[in-house]
């Protein structure tokens, strides 16, 4: 990165003006069996087509020594050198209108070119140019390069240039004790490679020895070395069907994500050394990473129009051929429900790992109050409460579970997985007042005053909401890339009763029983929102502690002795158990995952300086 910064202080106004220029390295090896890898098995000693060890006989070790390899694998070198260039400007002014009121504002601007390769090892989807092994249907792969067959471009996606981020804020003192702040900003987040390369179909070679006898012939023979397999580059715009392409989606790859945030605060000093503020925060999260879209989906209306049973079926059965569905080209020979995709060629079409999914959405308020006491009489102690919100529907960047349904995506606008309502924080410091240096001594004796004198305690304690759960369910859909969530009629509920005065894992279970949400149908999608904003986790209660003292010995010489406990009363704190309606042990506590908190830690340490 190479960046430069200037700073212009004239009469009340202090200049800020800056630039850079960083060239982002995403450089990764992938999984790789670059010098092969071989399989051997039982079938290969056994009785011959036998694929049951039980009846079959044989040995792995002896095929091994036989060299009767049953199948096996080997990649090429698998190097994607990535690289994103951005550039970035800004200028803003501190304006000191008066000595109450200073107003800040600026303008930053940005971009993140489209990534370049090394070796231009780069191939992305297109849903325009035909595809020669599909009939000329349009979606292939395009290519990046100047050789025949490539796109003459280093680079596969759009540029985008409208990243401009304003900001402006005031600070105003009401009196000698109270100032008022306000402010807003819409800054953008960095663009990379979020998961890894998938851009390098036609580039790699994953090839498979795969043993079509049942093991009576081998898939080859270990002395003979690896069978022969094509060494790529493949400049195919076909070299993807049948697999998941991913795409960029023009600028959508370099649509930088946006963060629109407003605050406002109000700060009073108290006597002793003490400050009280009190807070708005807001933020709009937009073009945010996501996984929501999945372009190759069939709309729900697919689904009832034919049927699970049918849209499983192969497109040559009888039944398929009657319902008037048809091949989409001549060489296609897969289910029904995949040659009624909008691209039968291939199965997803990959914008979230691909890079090109910039369809997320997120609001987050907070309320702010936060109470600090500085040092006086040996104490310091700073405490807030936060009491918060946050709707998106995209909880990470990493793509997970894909939408319910692409052609309705509000369904998955909830709230957020990792919402806290609730937070609470304290910590302290207190110099404890028993020492020579301190309020009250230890008498003359100078042994006492070493060894129970200057000690301090240290706390932080930490109380907050569970974080909202969420339920599964089993029926799942020929046309859909992402899982299907039950049917609900209420929200409210759902917490499982409780025997006793405490939670007990060993007889109470964290849900309802299954009944208590109804019959789920497996012929339509489920309602229920990604979560549940009604119901939590168990509330999370901690507090660590520290006691600690410095033993000076002489002037060159001390001694840091320190104690520190965390989760010192021992609290526990339970998850859910499987959330699955079908799983039998639903809501019930089966293992360590469902031990949320860690269990008393304690540490002693010693540390000599000299």
């Amino acid at each position: 990165s190479f960046h430069d910064d200037l700073t212009w202080i004239k009469g009340k106004h202090t200049f800020k003006f800056g630039g850079m220029y960083q060239r982002n390295h995403y450089n990764g090896f992938g999984q790789q069996w670059d010098a092969g890898f071989s399989n051997f098995s039982f079938t290969g000693t056994g009785r011959p087509g036998d694929l049951n060890f039980a009846t079959a006989g044989g040995n792995s070790f002896a095929s091994f020594l036989l060299g009767h390899a049953n199948n096996g694998q080997i990649h090429t070198v698998r190097f994607i050198s990535q690289q994103w260039p951005y550039f970035a400007g800004y200028a803003q002014d501190d304006f000191r209108v008066s000595r109450r009121l200073t107003i800040n504002y600026g303008l930053r601007w940005e971009t993140t070119l489209p990534p370049v390769e090394s070796k231009d090892r780069w191939s992305d989807f297109s849903p325009t140019r035909p595809n020669p092994r599909a009939d000329g249907l349009p979606g292939a792969l395009v290519f990046a390069g100047d050789c025949d067959g490539c796109e003459g471009s280093r680079t596969l996606a759009d540029s985008y240039f409208n990243a401009w981020g304003p900001r402006v804020g005031f600070a105003l003192s009401l009196n000698d004790k109270t100032v008022v702040r306000s402010a807003y900003a819409r800054a953008y987040g960095a663009i990379t490679t979020v998961t890894g390369s998938t851009h390098f179909l036609g580039h790699v070679q994953i090839f498979d020895a795969v043993n079509f006898s049942s093991g009576i012939e081998p898939a080859y023979r270990f002395r003979d070395g690896f069978p022969s397999y094509p060494i790529p580059p493949f400049i195919d715009p076909s070299f993807g069907n049948g697999n998941n392409v991913p795409w960029w989606q023009g600028r959508e790859a370099t649509t930088p994500p946006v963060n629109d945030t407003w605050t406002f605060s109000i700060q009073r000093q108290l006597p002793q050394n003490t400050l009280l503020e009190l807070a708005y925060n807001g933020m709009a999260g937009s073009n945010l990473q996501s996984q929501n879209l999945a372009y190759n989906q069939l709309p729900f209306s697919v689904y009832e129009r034919y049927g699970r049973d049918l849209l499983n079926r192969n497109i040559n059965d009888p039944l398929v051929v009657a319902a008037g569905i048809r091949k989409p080209f001549a060489s296609f020979n897969n289910t029904a429900a995949q040659a009624l995709r909008p691209f039968p060629q291939f199965q997803n079409i990959d914008t979230a790992t691909g890079g090109g999914d910039h369809s997320g959405h997120s609001t987050y308020h907070a309320m702010i109050l936060r109470f600090d006491k500085r040092t006086s009489n040996g104490l310091t102690f700073q405490t807030s409460y936060v009491l918060s919100k946050l709707l998106t529907d995209s909880d990470s960047y990493w793509p997970g579970t894909s939408s319910m349904d692409h052609y309705n995506r509000a369904l998955e606008k909830s709230i957020g997985q990792f919402d806290v309502t609730h937070n609470f924080k304290l910590s302290y410091v207190w110099e404890l007042p028993f020492g020579k240096s301190r309020p009250f001594t230890m008498g003359n004796s100078r042994v006492a005053n070493f060894l129970f004198g200057d000690w301090r305690i240290g706390a932080v304690h930490l109380y907050s909401s569970g974080l909202p759960v969420s339920l599964g369910a089993a029926a799942a859909f020929p046309i859909f890339n992402g899982g299907n969530r039950p049917t609900v009629t209420t929200y409210e509920g759902w917490r499982g009763q409780q025997a006793g005065d405490q939670f007990d894992p060993q007889t109470d279970r964290f849900f309802q029983p299954a009944s208590f949400f109804g019959p789920q149908s497996d012929q339509r999608l489920g309602n229920m929102t990604r979560f549940n904003p009604k119901l939590r986790l168990m509330p999370s209660y901690q507090e660590n502690f520290s006691f600690a003292k410095t033993f000076g010995i002489t002037e060159r010489f001390r001694l840091n002795f320190r104690w520190e406990a965390f989760n010192i009363f021992n609290r526990v704190r339970f998850g859910t158990g499987p959330n699955g309606l079908t799983n039998p042990n639903f809501g019930r506590l089966t293992g360590n995952q469902d031990i949320l908190l860690d269990p008393r830690r304690m540490q002693v340490a010693l540390k000599l300086y000299w």
